[in-house]
């Protein structure tokens, strides 16, 4: 049954300025990512300057393993996301509840399943990734003690993107920020008042996430709003986990095997020996910050596709790809270029070896000036995902960004062993994906099919009850 929500909210982005809601909502997304980028920068900072070389790069080797787990389950709270969004969008509050509740499940599983599997199996993937011998009791470590946060880490994504999903993304900014401090406070505690080492940086890490995620936790119990968490009421439903997995699963593979071909990339990163693999570790925190702008207008994109589906309204769904493109690819020149400017700099905060640095530049010098590619591919991939059409993005990207990426490190370094080689790979991968996804934009259908382009109004529940029997 379809109830009217009490929450003006509900409306946040499906009527007024297109272009000022996207800015308002992706600015708190843009903040969310900037603390995460910054409290995982100040582990590298601590790790680099107080523990030496060597323990960044069994930081940064063994980093991308959890990024390709986690990464799964990103994708799940994605799909939970565009549902939740599409019956928020569209006032549908029995709907709305059963897909929290569901989404809380899967990720309350989903964590123990990770973490189990994470402390179970690290050893065997790293000695696979070829990390060196005298890096691997370090990276086992680290690893290990960083499992433990897998299921804080799951919750607070979940949970973040239940509140995101209805138009919140403030609090989610707010609760990872104070994760952040105490992350910071922690790293200083466990590395240089007490001398724990590198398992001293996990352990900061997994506290830390553990307060982000027991704030967003408490609060989705606590609040009055239609989105409200009931413990009792935490159950997998199935036409409902059908929904999320219907756009989940896709994006979640593809979040995984894109992560898998970086795990290909850095197997080629660790036969460069470690100076490259500490520059490399250090160029991918440098570039969070030419991303996470991208990042945070792709989110804002998915959820604003979402919530105006749900409203039926398409046109403003075109309207915002225009602009979101237009505001994303405008940061992603200033970002690129002030890392040009300060390479030297900024390489230098994570390690003071010169052949470290000299090694970085040679990366960006490659990569940042094509950066403005990325903007393309993250936009239109995201609002696909928001209007449902996952799985033609996953392909796309994982044509391009994992089967072509694999097929060029092999082509390229064959040819030229050398790390500007290595780095051509990206801007290469990210044109044949820009292409492929503007062309598909350009020609494909994928506009929900029964839904009017200009409909002013638009009962999501009546539509899915017209392609999804009732449960």
């Amino acid at each position: 049954m379809v109830s009217s929500l009490k929450n003006k909210k509900a409306d946040s982005l499906t009527t007024g300025s297109v272009g000022k809601a996207l800015v308002l909502f992706a600015l708190p997304l843009l903040g969310s990512s900037l603390i995460q980028q910054l409290y995982n920068m100040v582990d590298l900072l601590f790790v680099g300057n107080v523990l030496g070389k060597g323990a960044s790069a069994a930081v940064g080797s063994s980093s991308l393993l959890v990024t390709c787990l986690v990464g799964f389950f990103t994708g799940l709270s994605v799909g939970s996301g565009v549902i939740i969004a599409r019956f928020y969008g569209g006032k549908d509050r029995s709907n709305l509840q059963e897909a929290v509740h569901t989404a809380m499940g899967v990720s309350l599983l989903g964590g123990i399943v990770l973490m189990l599997a994470g402390l179970i199996l690290c050893p065997w993937v790293l000695q696979w990734m070829q990390v060196p011998a005298h890096l691997l009791e370090d990276s086992v470590t680290y690893l290990r003690i960083y499992f433990f946060s897998m299921l804080p880490l799951i919750l607070y994504n979940m949970g973040s993107g239940i509140l995101r999903a209805a138009g919140d993304a403030k609090r989610p900014m707010i609760y990872l920020a104070l994760g952040g401090v105490c992350n910071i406070v922690l790293d200083w505690l466990f590395l240089t008042v007490f001398p724990w080492g590198i398992a001293g940086v996990a352990w900061a890490t997994v506290l830390s996430q553990t307060l982000s995620a027991g704030m967003v936790f408490w609060h989705l119990l606590r609040t009055k709003k239609e989105y409200r968490v009931t413990l009792r009421k935490i159950r997998i439903h199935k036409r409902k986990l059908a929904m999320i997995l219907r756009i989940g699963l896709p994006a979640g593979f593809q979040s995984m095997l894109l992560t898998f071909s970086n795990m290909a990339v850095q197997y080629h990163i660790n036969g460069f020996g470690e100076n490259a693999m500490a520059a490399f570790s250090s160029y991918f925190k440098i570039e969070n910050f030419m991303y996470l702008p991208i990042l945070a207008f792709g989110q804002a994109m998915t959820t604003f596709a979402g919530q105006n589906i749900g409203a039926g309204q398409m046109d403003r769904v075109r309207k915002g790809v225009k602009l979101c493109l237009l505001l994303s690819m405008g940061t992603t020149v200033v970002t690129s270029s002030g890392v040009l400017l300060c390479g030297r700099w900024l390489f230098g905060l994570f390690n003071p070896v010169e052949e470290v640095i000299a090694c970085g530049l040679q990366i960006i010098f490659v990569t940042a000036p094509l950066y403005l590619l990325y903007p393309i591919q993250e936009t239109l991939s995201a609002v696909l995902q928001g209007t449902g059409k996952a799985i033609v993005p996953m392909i796309i990207c994982l044509g391009n960004l994992c089967g072509l990426r694999i097929l060029l490190l092999w082509l390229l370094l064959s040819v030229w062993h050398t790390v500007p080689a290595l780095a051509a790979v990206y801007p290469i991968t990210w044109a044949c994906s820009a292409i492929c996804l503007l062309l598909y934009y350009w020609f494909g259908r994928w506009m929900p099919q029964g839904l009017p382009e200009k409909q002013k109004s638009f009962p999501f529940a009546s539509f899915l009850k017209n392609r999804i029997s009732s449960e």
